[in-house]
C-alpha cells in the first residue's frame, strides 16, 4: 500500500510520498474549485460531467452547500456519488473538498440559522459562540461539508460598510475573544470537526468611504496592532487551518498578490502555515477591476506569486498556469508549496481516511441547535433607553405595533442563510433557461453563467431536465413563508398577542418612497395606549439595506421611516422603539421614544426573543459591541481612539492651550450617541473600585486587579465587567483606552461576586518607535465599569524592567477568577 493511504503515517510523510507522483495536470487541479451547480443538475448521478469536467481531480466544491437547497439527503447522496468517483475513477484517488459559507449555519434546507456576528458578538459570551461553531460543524459534516467559509476576523470601524454585521465588531480585543471561540467551536479537533477559514486578510473592514472592495489605507503599526491580531490569536491559539486575502488592496497592490501582506505578515510573522484561499472571483478581479494584469491568465499567476492558493469559484486560471512553468516565470515549488497545503487541508479533515457520509444520517439537525440559537437572539438584545421603566411591557394596555419588521420574520434574518441561496440558485438556472429573473450573484458565481447553457443539447452535456424543473418548483420565492413554515419563526405581531391587544400597521417598507400606510398607522397609535416600533434595515444581495456590496453613506432610517417615526410621535403615545438590521443606524429620536434596544439580526427566533425581552420574561444583558454615532460626519469615531486625535480630552483640558487645538466638533457632541459596551438591564448593579495586588510588577510578570459586583435591583441579571487599560508613558502615541479584559456575570438580587482579573505584561504589547514589538516600562493605568463611558477611576502599575520583545510569545486574552462572596 503506497504510504500517502495509510492513515497510520504521519501526515507530513504522506504528503511528501504523494506529491512526486503527481502530474503537473493534477497539482493545478488541487489548486482549482468549481461550483456544484452542474451536478445538481446532472443525469445519472453525474458521472458524466464528472468525467468530462474533472478527469485530473478537483481542489474543491466551493458553496456546496446549494447542493442541499430542496433537501438534506439529496446532498447526502451528491456527495457520496462524487466522492466516489475522485476516490475510484482518478489516479491517485485523492478526494475533493466540499465547502460552504455557513457563517450563521448550515445555509441549506433544515439547517439551523444562527443570529448575525454582531448579534453574537452583543452577547459577550464567548462560550456561546463555541458552542454555535460546533453546532454548526455537526450540521455541515452530516452532510459532507468539510471546511467552511467562517468566521469573519475582520474588525469594523466604519459603520457605513454594508458587512458589519458578519463581524465582531470595532474592538480588536472582543474580535479576539470571540474569533477564537468560534474557530474552536467549528474544527473541534479538525477530523471531528470542519476546518474554518479566516476572513478577510486584511484590513477589508475599513476601507475608503466604507465601500466595499475599496482601497485600504492603514500604517503598518496598526494593521498589525487591530487587525491582524485576531488572525494571530485564531492560528496560534485555535490552530485555524485556512485564511481568505481580501478582495481590497494595500499601498497599491491587492492583498491576494500582496507579497508584503501574505508571504511576509501571514507567513514569516504571525507564523501561518495553513491554507491561503482567493475570495469568490478575486483573481478574476485583478483583471478586470483593478488592471494589474494584461489578461485573466496572467492575473492567475499574479495570485500564486502573491500567495493565494485555491482559486475560487472557478478555477479556470489556476489550471493555465503550465504555461508559465514551462516559460520559467513560475516556479515549480511555487506550486509544490501551494499543493502541499491542499493536501495537508484534506488530510487534517479526515478526507483520505474517512471520505463518505453516512446516508441519511440527519443526525446533525439537532432540536437543541435552533434552543441555542434562540438563547443567543434572546441574551443579544440590548436595552439603550427605558425612561420611567416603560419596559418591561405593562399588562392590560392596548399596544400599537407599528414597522416594516413586525409583521414579518425574513427581515431578521442575517445574510448567507437560505433566503439568499433560493434567490441565486433560482437567477442562476433563470440565466440558462432564458426565464426572466432579476439577476443575483455573489463571489465569482457570474463566472460560471457561462459555462452550462441549458439547451436542445441538454443530453449532450449530461444534464436532467426534470432536475431542472424540480430545483425551479422546490425554489420558492416565499421565503417569508419557508422561514414560517420550516423553520417555526414568528413574527413580532404574533410573538406578542398573548400579552395583551396588539394591533399592527405596518406604515411603510423598509426602502422605498411610498407613504401610503401612513394614516393607518397613525390612526392605530392614537387608538393605542402605547407605541412599539420596528424600524431600521434588512440583509442580502437585493432589496436590501445591507450585505455584501451594500453599503451606505448615511446612518439615517431608511427610505421614509424617519417620518414614520416622527408622524406617530405627533399622536403623543409612548414610543418603544426596535432597531434591526445589519449596521448601525442613528435616527433622530423624537421626545415620544421613550425606550429603545437594538436588535441586528436575531435569526428565525427573533419574534419570539424580542417579545420575551419586551414583556420581561427575559431580562436583556446585551452590550455594544460598536460605538453607535450621531451621523456620518462622526466617522471614523471609535472608543479606542487614539490619544490627541481631536477629540475633547478633559485630560488634556487641564491646560486651557490644548483646548484651544483640540475643541471637538464645533456643530455636534464629539460623543457617541450610544458608547462601545453600553447597555441597560431591569435590574441594577453596583461594581465596586478595581483594587491592585501589586502597585509593581516587573516586565514578564502579571497584573492582578479585583473588583466586586453586586445585584443592587429585585431582579436576577447578567452584568458584563469591563476591564480597560491605558498605557501612560509610552514613546508611541496609544489608544486613550482600550478593552483588556471582560466577563458576563450572573447574578440574584442582593447576590455579589469577586472578580479578580488577571494580565498577563505579554498581553500589552504595541509597536515602539523602531517597530519593534515590545512591553516598556513605565506606568499601565487599569479602569473597570460596565461600558467604555461608565468607569472607575484607574489604577496604576509601575512596569518595571527593560523593554521586552514580545513578538511571537504576545497573550492575547486575560484570565479571569470568579469567586462567590
Amino acid at each position: 500500500m503506497e504510504k500517502y493511504k495509510d492513515k497510520r503515517a504521519d501526515t507530513a510523510d504522506r504528503i511528501e510520498d504523494i506529491l512526486p507522483r503527481m502530474t503537473l495536470d493534477e497539482k493545478l487541479a488541487q489548486l482549482a474549485s468549481d461550483l456544484p451547480v452542474k451536478l445538481m443538475i446532472a443525469d445519472s448521478f453525474c458521472h458524466g460531467v464528472l468525467k468530462r469536467e474533472y478527469p485530473n481531480g478537483l481542489g474543491r466544491l466551493t458553496q456546496y452547500s446549494m447542493a442541499g437547497i430542496l433537501c438534506p439527503d439529496d446532498i447526502i447522496r451528491l456527495s457520496n456519488a462524487v466522492q466516489k468517483y475522485f476516490i475510484e475513477e482518478t489516479r491517485l484517488g485523492i478526494p475533493v473538498t466540499f465547502q460552504s459559507e455557513s457563517l450563521s449555519g448550515y445555509p441549506a434546507r433544515g439547517g439551523t440559522i444562527f443570529p448575525s456576528m454582531l448579534n453574537l458578538a452583543s452577547t459577550f459570551d464567548p462560550s456561546l459562540i463555541e458552542s454555535m461553531g460546533r453546532a454548526i460543524s455537526a450540521e455541515c459534516r452530516s452532510v459532507g461539508i468539510r471546511q467552511v467559509l467562517s468566521p469573519v476576523l475582520d474588525v469594523a470601524r466604519d459603520p457605513r460598510w454594508g458587512r458589519c454585521y458578519e463581524t465582531y465588531g470595532e474592538d480588536t480585543y472582543l474580535v479576539t475573544q470571540m474569533s477564537v471561540a468560534h474557530v474552536r467551536g467549528l474544527q473541534k479537533n479538525k477530523k471531528d470537526g470542519v476546518l474554518a477559514t479566516g476572513k478577510h486578510f486584511l484590513g477589508y473592514g475599513e476601507t475608503e468611504g466604507g465601500r466595499n472592495t475599496a482601497p485600504t489605507r492603514i500604517g503598518n503599526r496598526e494593521l498589525y496592532e487591530i487587525f491582524a491580531t485576531p488572525f494571530e490569536a485564531a492560528i496560534k491559539k485555535a490552530d485555524m487551518a485556512a485564511i481568505m486575502a481580501s478582495y481590497s488592496e494595500i499601498d497599491g497592490i491587492p492583498c491576494g498578490a500582496n507579497k508584503n501582506i501574505i508571504r511576509k505578515l501571514l507567513r514569516e510573522i504571525l507564523g501561518f502555515d495553513g491554507l491561503v484561499v482567493s475570495d469568490g472571483g478575486a483573481v478574476r478581479r485583478l483583471y478586470e477591476v483593478n488592471h494589474i494584469a494584461r489578461d485573466y491568465q496572467e492575473a492567475g499567476l499574479l495570485g500564486i506569486l502573491g500567495g493565494m492558493e485555491t482559486e475560487m469559484p472557478i478555477g479556470a486560471s489556476y489550471r493555465r498556469l503550465d504555461s508559465y512553468i514551462k516559460s520559467g516565470e513560475l516556479d515549480m515549488a511555487l506550486i509544490d508549496e501551494a499543493v502541499r497545503h491542499v493536501l495537508a487541508s484534506k488530510f487534517e479533515a479526515g478526507l483520505f481516511d474517512d471520505p463518505y457520509v453516512e446516508e441519511r444520517n440527519n443526525s446533525g439537525f439537532a432540536p437543541e441547535h435552533r434552543q441555542l440559537s434562540a438563547e443567543i437572539a434572546e441574551k443579544s438584545i440590548i436595552l439603550l433607553k427605558n425612561d420611567g421603566g416603560l419596559l418591561p411591557l405593562p399588562k392590560g394596555k392596548r399596544i400599537a405595533l407599528i414597522g416594516p419588521h413586525g409583521g414579518e420574520t425574513s427581515s431578521s434574518m442575517p445574510g448567507y442563510t437560505i433566503g439568499g441561496y433560493f434567490r441565486m440558485v433560482r437567477n442562476w438556472l433563470c440565466a440558462q433557461t432564458g426565464v426572466s429573473a432579476q439577476g443575483s450573484s455573489f463571489q465569482g458565481v457570474a463566472d460560471a453563467i457561462n459555462e452550462v447553457k441549458i439547451g436542445t443539447d441538454a443530453a449532450a452535456q449530461g444534464i436532467d431536465k426534470s432536475a431542472v424543473q424540480r430545483l425551479f418548483d422546490g425554489l420558492s420565492p416565499d421565503t417569508e413563508a419557508v422561514f414560517r413554515h420550516e423553520y417555526g419563526a414568528l413574527p413580532l405581531c404574533q410573538a406578542l398577542a398573548s400579552w395583551g391587544s396588539v394591533g399592527y400597521a405596518q406604515g411603510c417598507r423598509i426602502m422605498g418612497e411610498d407613504r401610503g400606510g401612513f394614516d393607518e398607522a397613525i390612526k392605530l397609535a392614537a387608538e393605542s395606549d402605547l407605541v412599539i416600533m420596528t424600524l431600521g434595515g434588512n440583509c442580502g444581495w437585493e432589496e436590501s439595506t445591507g450585505g455584501e456590496g451594500k453599503d451606505r453613506s448615511s446612518l439615517a432610517l431608511p427610505g421614509v421611516q424617519q417620518e414614520l417615526l416622527e408622524a406617530v410621535a405627533r399622536t403623543g403615545r409612548d414610543i418603544v422603539l426596535l432597531i434591526y438590521g445589519p449596521g448601525i443606524y442613528a435616527p433622530e429620536l423624537p421626545a415620544a421614544v421613550k425606550a429603545a434596544a437594538q436588535v441586528w439580526l436575531p435569526g428565525p427566533a427573533a419574534g419570539e426573543a424580542v417579545a420575551a425581552v419586551l414583556t420581561g420574561r427575559v431580562n436583556p444583558a446585551g452590550k455594544l459591541p460598536v460605538s453607535v454615532l450621531r451621523s456620518s460626519g462622526h466617522i471614523l469615531y471609535f472608543y479606542n481612539h487614539k490619544a490627541g486625535n481631536g477629540i475633547r480630552d478633559p485630560q488634556a483640558e487641564k491646560n486651557p492651550v490644548h483646548t484651544i487645538f483640540q475643541g471637538g466638533y464645533t456643530d455636534a457632541d464629539d460623543t457617541p450617541l450610544y458608547p462601545f459596551g453600553f447597555g441597560l438591564s431591569y435590574t441594577t448593579f453596583d461594581i465596586s473600585p478595581p483594587e491592585l495586588e501589586s502597585d509593581s510588577v516587573p516586565l514578564g510578570g502579571k497584573i492582578a486587579i479585583r473588583c466586586r459586583v453586586t445585584n443592587t435591583g429585585d431582579r436576577p441579571g447578567a452584568e458584563v465587567v469591563q476591564m480597560y487599560y491605558h498605557d501612560a508613558e509610552a514613546r508611541v502615541t496609544r489608544p486613550v483606552i482600550e478593552l483588556a479584559g471582560f466577563t458576563k456575570v450572573f447574578l440574584e438580587p442582593g447576590q455579589s461576586r469577586n472578580i479578580t482579573f488577571v494580565v498577563d505584561t505579554a498581553q500589552l504589547g504595541f509597536y515602539n518607535e523602531n517597530m519593534e514589538f515590545v512591553v516598556e516600562p513605565g506606568i499601565a493605568e487599569f479602569r473597570i465599569g460596565n461600558s467604555s463611558a461608565n468607569l472607575s477611576d484607574p489604577v496604576k502599575v509601575r512596569l518595571s524592567g527593560k523593554p521586552l520583545n514580545v513578538m511571537g510569545k504576545r497573550s492575547y486574552s486575560c484570565e479571569v477568577k470568579l469567586e462567590n462572596e
